[in-house]
């Protein structure tokens, strides 16, 4: 055996050592993608609850929304009635106050003159 033969039979050797902790470090890095397989599929198992249920929420958020929306015209819309009737009663009010003073004061001045006359005769009719 010469030292070629020897240096070929080492390198057959290195190649086959290589080959083999190849083949060991692929076997290693084959186990950690199914295993990171696996932990992605776990928590996509996991989040697809999540997402469902969030969106439930979202739509629930969205009618709750929508009635608070509602509620709020409903009680704008009761508000503005009754300001419009409150308005038409005080109208109302001050129309009927109006037309008491224009007919009852003009009747209240005659009053009030026919007692101021009444008087003033009643004192000349004394003093004479």
């Amino acid at each position: 055996m010469n030292i070629t033969e020897i240096l070929t039979i080492v390198l057959i050797a290195s190649a086959s050592a290589l080959c083999i902790a190849l083949i060991y470090y692929l076997n290693q890095i084959v186990k950690s993608v199914r295993s990171l397989n696996g932990n992605i599929k776990e928590l996509s198992s996991e989040i697809k609850p999540l997402i469902h249920s969030t969106l439930e929420l979202s739509d629930k958020l969205n009618k709750i929304t929508n009635e608070a929306n509602s509620q709020l015209n409903i009680s704008r819309s009761i508000i503005s009635d009754f300001r419009d009737r409150a308005d038409k009663v005080l109208n109302l009010e001050n129309k009927v106050r109006k037309g008491i003073e224009d007919a009852v004061m003009p009747f209240v001045k005659n009053l009030n003159a026919l007692g101021i006359g009444i008087e003033t005769f009643w004192s000349n009719f004394r003093n004479k």
